[in-house]
């Protein structure tokens, strides 16, 4: 029967069926949750700026119908907010869910005056998120605000003294409030992203988190992406499990050992050493929820999806032959990086992207 169910393949692509891929899922899978990687799973992410081809809302739909795409996480520049309404309008005819929307709220720093000049921005949502938030709000459509409160730098971050920690977690905490109140109100997560620096620590978003709660803001979460975790690859078991509870959404990429920044921080997704291992964490983790797939570069988009997209079924196939070995208890603190014997995925059309920036 699993011969049968292998060979059942779609005619434009070598990925298995869905309806195939979750049966082999429940049937060899025991310890691994691979329905997390169905299609009907993923979210497209960084695909409205990155795209050399800059399509516009209907055309980026059509394709990610064309590549059975059924969420999108939409990411923007002032010049496509008034697009937005036209994105909505392309998604919902096409029967697409806007899984989470790019909300850019940076913490100002403080006063080095010790006045409070620079702090007139502390608490201010910006003006571009206040149309988009309005837009939701007119259609009643709620979804995951994706919230990055920081830009930091590249590298592992480094540790605060305990006074400067408390301090920082409080002002986050404060900027972030009345943002957390027009989610709340509007039926939206505000779900904190990880972009580096001290904001790029779930241990740090948590703390965050638990002080908003305090006063009752807490629908809330965390969106944790690969891309900007490189530090985290050796412990990504024992982070994972820390961060399940309020994780709300995680994004795959190839993740090649110490690219924090420039080109080989995004790369296609199964050509990384450790890819395997990590997606057989994340499928043994007890975790459910979206998982994003990653445009991000100045390429053609649809091939950086599918480049994405065919090393994903690559990955799920190592699973599969892994479960079907038995091999599905995991170290619950590491990662160990083992290949199998001369698998390699698919060549990918974009096999070295440059990263933007």
């Amino acid at each position: 029967m699993l011969e049968d169910l292998a060979s059942d393949i779609d005619a434009n692509s070598s990925a298995l069926s869905s309806v195939a891929r979750r049966t082999l899922s429940r049937m060899t899978s025991p310890s691994l949750d691979l329905d997390l990687f169905a299609r009907e799973n993923l979210v497209a992410w960084c695909v409205v700026p990155y795209d050399s081809r800059r399509r516009g809302p209907r055309a980026r739909a059509e394709l990610l119908a064309e590549l059975g795409l059924r969420r999108l996480a939409w990411d923007w520049r002032p010049e496509h907010v008034g697009q937005f309404e036209a994105e909505l309008d392309a998604l919902a005819e096409l029967g697409i869910e806007l899984t989470g929307l790019w909300v850019p709220a940076v913490v100002p720093e403080p006063s080095s005056s010790g006045g409070d000049s620079d702090d007139e921005a502390l608490g201010r949502i910006d003006p571009g998120v206040r149309v988009l938030l309005d837009v939701l709000a007119e259609r009643r459509l709620a979804t995951q605000l994706w919230t990055c409160a920081e830009f930091g730098a590249p590298g592992p971050a480094t540790s605060l003294p305990a006074e400067e920690q408390r301090a920082r977690v409080q002002r986050t905490a404060t900027h972030l409030a009345p943002l957390a109140e027009r989610a709340a109100a509007d039926g939206h997560t505000l779900a904190l992203y990880n972009h580096l620096g001290w904001f790029g620590e779930p241990a740090n978003q948590i703390a965050v988190l638990q002080v908003l709660a305090d006063p009752g803001l807490d629908r809330t979460g965390l969106v944790y992406q690969q891309h900007h975790g490189h530090a985290h690859v050796d412990d990504f078991a024992a982070l994972l499990a820390s961060m399940r509870g309020p994780l709300v959404a995680l994004g795959l990429n190839g993740m090649l050992p110490g690219a924090h920044w420039g080109d080989g921080k995004v790369h296609p997704y199964g050509h990384g050493p450790r890819d395997v291992e990590l997606a057989r964490v994340i499928a043994g983790s007890g975790w459910r929820g979206p998982v994003s797939i990653l445009g991000h570069t100045m390429d053609d988009v649809e091939h950086r999806l599918r480049d994405n997209l065919e090393g994903l079924d690559w990955v799920v196939q190592q699973l599969h032959a892994l479960a079907a070995e038995g091999e599905t208890d995991l170290d619950p603190t590491s990662v160990t990086g083992r290949d199998r014997d001369g698998a390699s995925p698919p060549p990918a059309r974009i096999p070295a992207p440059v990263w933007p920036h």
